[in-house]
C-alpha cells in the first residue's frame, strides 16, 4: 500500500469518528422564548425560554436556573421562582409600564450543560403607570425583594409644631412713604409725659397754698 493510500485511509477514519461523535458533544441551545425576542406584545403574565432538548429537572423552584426581567431603568420584575417543564423554563411576571424590557436567562440542559443569554422585547402598556411594583435587585425565589420605593424614599423626620403669633406684625414704613402717621404716633408718649408732669406740678402748688 502506498503512502498516499495510507494517508487517505487515516483521514477517512478520522472523519467518520468526528461525525459519529458529533451528537454526543452536542449541547442544548435556545430555540424560542415567550415573548419572542425583539417582539412587541400587549400583555405579559409569564416569561419563558425553550431549549432544543430537555432541561434538567431539579425540583421545585429550579435552583440554578435564572430568569431575570428588567426595564430600561434597571429595575426588576417577577418573584425569581423558575419552573421547569420538559424543554421549557418559565417565571411568572406582571408588567404594566410601557417600555423595552430585557430578559436574561440561565438554564441547564439534561446533560448538565448551561445555556445562557439575553433578549429584549417591547411592552405596549401604560405610559404613565403610577402603581408600579418593581425591585432594586434581581428577585431570588423565597426571599423578600427590596422594592424600588423602599430603596429611594427616605423617611422624613417629624417636625416640631410652630407657635403662631396672633399679634399683627409691626411693619416699618417703606422708603419714600408718607411719614406723617408715624410722626403722630411717635409724639403720643411725649404728650402723655407732659400731662403727667403738669399734674404733678399743679398738685404740688395746691399743697403749698394749703400750708400758707
Amino acid at each position: 500500500m502506498s503512502i498516499r493510500s495510507v494517508v487517505t485511509v487515516i483521514i477517512t477514519a478520522l472523519g467518520l469518528a468526528v461525525l459519529s461523535a458529533g451528537p454526543a458533544f452536542a449541547h442544548a441551545e435556545l430555540i424560542g422564548s415567550s415573548p419572542a425576542a425583539d417582539s412587541s406584545v400587549a400583555s405579559v403574565t409569564e416569561v419563558s425560554v425553550t431549549a432544543g432538548e430537555e432541561l434538567l429537572n431539579i425540583g421545585e423552584n429550579a435552583e440554578g436556573f435564572v430568569i431575570a426581567v428588567s426595564d430600561a431603568d434597571g429595575a426588576f420584575y417577577g418573584d425569581g421562582c423558575v419552573s421547569v417543564q420538559g424543554d421549557t423554563a418559565s417565571m411568572d411576571v406582571k408588567l404594566s409600564l410601557r417600555g423595552t424590557y430585557t430578559v436574561a436567562y440561565r438554564v441547564i440542559s439534561d446533560d448538565g450543560h448551561p445555556v445562557e443569554g439575553s433578549f429584549t422585547f417591547d411592552f405596549e402598556g401604560d405610559a404613565n403607570e403610577s402603581n408600579l411594583v418593581r425591585y432594586v435587585g434581581r428577585p431570588v425565589c423565597g426571599e423578600t425583594p427590596v422594592t424600588l420605593v423602599d430603596e429611594t424614599t427616605e423617611p422624613t423626620e417629624p417636625t416640631e409644631p410652630s407657635v403662631i403669633s396672633t399679634a399683627p406684625p409691626i411693619v416699618p414704613p417703606a422708603p419714600g412713604a408718607d411719614l406723617t402717621p408715624w410722626i403722630g404716633l411717635a409724639t403720643i408718649p411725649l404728650v402723655v409725659g407732659a400731662i403727667w408732669i403738669l399734674i404733678r406740678l399743679l398738685g404740688k402748688k395746691d399743697s403749698e397754698d394749703n400750708l400758707v
